[in-house]
């Protein structure tokens, strides 16, 4: 998405209403005329005007995520922090108009525009209190809407430009004596740590037999015959695929980037070519029969039909066998890691730090957490993946740990991952404004 800029020969047809540099003589033979808005500040050849401040305000008091003064001192303040973040923001979107790379789908900004209205909304106790909100203020619903699609597509511009230029930048060198100075500046609003439960396990996924992968791989290669002899990919994935994310959708997994799947289903999708259905790609899930739909410079989107391996009562006897033996040994002093590399499905992860209060997110068997002891050996459990598929868990309690303050050894992964793409986007910044001419005329 590209967006218009409103440069000096274009304001220079505006109406007398609009102040500009070097106006004064117009303005003193229409000093009748109202002033409506004015430019605050140049970023190259684009003007930010006094109007996108107030905008940027009242959104922020309509979106109650703030709260905005009614004068003084600090709304002026206000708006100088306003005016700082335009002059960022529209020093990303002129570089941004320069990069083919920078794409935002029209769909994924039409969705966030949906999402935030009914936020606001909400917020407000329906539409009428909306309007009327909006009427105090002079703005129509279909008016407060464009502003707030404006906004959302530039910052998702700016999101996709600065993941761009962020993946190239330089790592900076933080000292100990930073990361603590930031841990002390947000001490105030972390709140406190809740009580947690640290624990490390091994998840043994029950293995198919050999004949039942061999009857999956059959029937995806069936079914990617079927589709190229002309047959309704979308209908046969609602018929067959057992991904049930995507199968009541005809497959459709909707737009991605690299890294986002499995390595073998990336690989081949990133291979493949507009429209082709691609050759059957096997992968830890099952089998793939996959279509790519349409191609954008960093981002594919595609349909598939995952056909997995049945597990029959057999293998879920020899999975149940192995948890048995997995918690035997975990008992006996063996090493959870050891034991994770040997057996454990790659898909789960080894260790997790939970907050008690939040362990009702979990499947059902973590409840048993609750009330173990540090040292503690539960298991062999069981529960269902969101894929639906069985999965039994040996589980160590390393560590609980009373509720308290955050200490910075706490957050400190946090701390120095925030600071870290802090300093990079300054330099980015900073980068871009030594190329661009900037002029702020008005705070």
């Amino acid at each position: 998405m590209r967006f218009s800029t409103c440069s000096k020969a274009a304001l220079t047809s505006l109406s007398v209403g609009v102040l500009l540099p070097g106006s004064g003589d117009a303005l003193q033979a229409t000093e009748d005329a109202e002033i409506v808005d004015r430019v605050v500040a140049w970023v190259g050849d684009s003007a930010i005007l006094q109007s996108q401040i107030d905008e940027e305000i009242e959104r922020l008091r309509l979106s109650g995520g703030s709260q905005v003064p009614e004068s003084g001192p600090e709304l002026q303040a206000l708006r100088s922090q306003v005016l700082d973040t335009w002059v960022n923001l529209m020093l990303i979107l002129v570089a941004a108009d320069l990069d083919s790379l920078v794409q935002v789908p029209d769909d994924v900004i039409e969705e966030r525009v949906n999402a935030e209205m009914d936020n606001v909304t909400r917020r407000l106790g329906g539409q009428p209190q909306l309007q009327q909100a909006l009427a105090q203020e002079g703005m129509t619903l279909a008016e407060y809407r464009e502003m707030t699609r404006s906004q959302i597509a530039q910052q998702q511009t700016r999101q996709a430009f600065l993941g761009i230029r962020l993946r190239d930048a330089d790592e900076p060198v933080l000292t100990e004596a930073e990361v603590a100075e930031a841990f002390e500046a947000m001490r105030g609003s972390i709140g406190r740590r809740p009580t947690t439960v640290t624990f490390r396990q091994v998840v043994v996924a029950p293995a198919p037999s050999d004949s039942a992968v061999a009857d999956a791989r059959a029937e995806a290669v069936e079914l990617r015959l079927r589709v190229l002899a002309g047959e309704d990919f979308d209908s046969l994935a609602r018929a067959h695929s057992d991904d049930p994310g995507s199968a009541a959708l005809g497959g459709d997994l909707g737009w991605f980037r690299r890294g986002r799947m499995v390595e073998a289903f990336d690989e081949a999708v990133f291979a493949m070519g507009e429209g082709q259905v691609g050759d059957v790609v096997e992968s830890e899930f099952g089998f793939h029969v996959i279509r790519l739909d349409r191609i954008r410079p960093v981002e594919r989107r595609a349909r598939h039909m995952l056909i997995r391996p049945a597990i029959g009562d057999r293998d879920m006897q020899r999975a149940a066998a192995e948890a048995d033996e997995i918690a035997r040994r975990a008992r006996e002093g063996a090493s959870m890691s050891e034991l994770a590399t040997l057996h454990s499905d790659p898909a789960a992860p080894d260790s997790l730090t939970v907050p008690v209060e939040r362990l009702g997110e979990l499947p059902p068997a973590y409840a048993a957490l609750s009330g173990a002891t540090a040292g503690e050996v539960v298991g062999p459990v069981s529960y269902v993946t969101a894929q639906g598929e069985t999965r039994l868990a040996v589980i160590r309690v390393v560590e609980l740990r009373e509720a308290g303050a955050y200490t910075l050894d706490d957050l400190r992964p946090q701390i120095t991952a925030q600071l870290a793409q802090e300093r990079q986007i300054e330099a980015i910044l900073e980068d871009l404004r030594a190329r661009t001419y900037v002029d702020i005329l008005h705070r």
